[in-house]
């Protein structure tokens, strides 16, 4: 085993509303494997978590992408956070992929996170995911066969071009404002940011704006 665990006692966490899975969760880990000594923690607040992060309070911490985006906290909070987790070592940071687009996915995966599962995987495949992780010498996140399907479905990139259209309108630019600034013809800035929205599977004005303030946060 590597030292991001040890298997006499674990300690577990979440980020940052409780749900009753969690429970459900941990005795299955401790049942499954042989851990003698179990602990679920809350950390309400993001400093109080980053202090336990520092303190090595907690061995696993599992991440719902929504309690991320709820608005309760401020985006250089949940950044510092994020950067503090997934940088740590001795913690596994196991984020459950919900309703997220894959180019958020793969910056989420970037960034460090160690364990990338759906909701819908069954409590084996996080077993695997954690035996994974706790290979020695192991470099690769584990990342779950109905996530890399999803990854998959998704694979249409975005050009440079595409990119900055959408970038700029998160900035506040309007598309008229655009085609002025990079002195481009109007359509052909809505057709990049029309062309960006079908990659990204966005329907509407409201989808491209929710994707933008999430992807702001990697």
């Amino acid at each position: 085993m590597n030292n991001k665990i040890t298997l006499d006692t674990l300690s577990m966490t979440y980020f940052h509303k409780y749900h009753m899975s969690y429970d459900l969760i941990g005795s299955f880990i401790q049942r499954e494997m042989n851990i003698s000594e179990f602990h679920l923690h809350h950390f309400p607040e993001p400093e109080n978590l980053l202090k336990a992060a520092e303190e090595n309070k907690f061995d696993i911490i599992f991440m719902d992408p929504s309690c991320l985006f709820d608005g309760c906290f401020r985006e250089v909070e949940i950044r510092k956070l994020l950067a503090s987790l997934c940088g740590n070592k001795r913690i596994t940071t196991v984020f459950f992929a919900n309703d997220m687009k894959s180019v958020l996915l793969k910056k989420i995966l970037d960034a460090g996170a160690d364990i990338m599962i759906s909701s819908q995987d069954t409590p084996q495949e996080l077993l695997a995911a954690l035996l994974h992780v706790l290979t020695p010498h192991a470099s690769e996140p584990y990342v779950s066969q109905s996530v890399q399907g999803h990854l998959q479905q998704e694979r249409d990139d975005l050009t440079a071009k595409e990119w900055e259209v959408i970038n700029l309108i998160h900035q506040g630019y309007s598309l008229s404002e655009i085609a002025s600034k990079k002195c481009r013809a109007l359509s052909t800035v809505s057709t990049q940011k029309r062309n960006a929205m079908n990659k990204l599977h966005l329907k509407n004005e409201s989808e491209l704006l929710r994707f933008l303030h999430q992807s702001s946060f990697f």
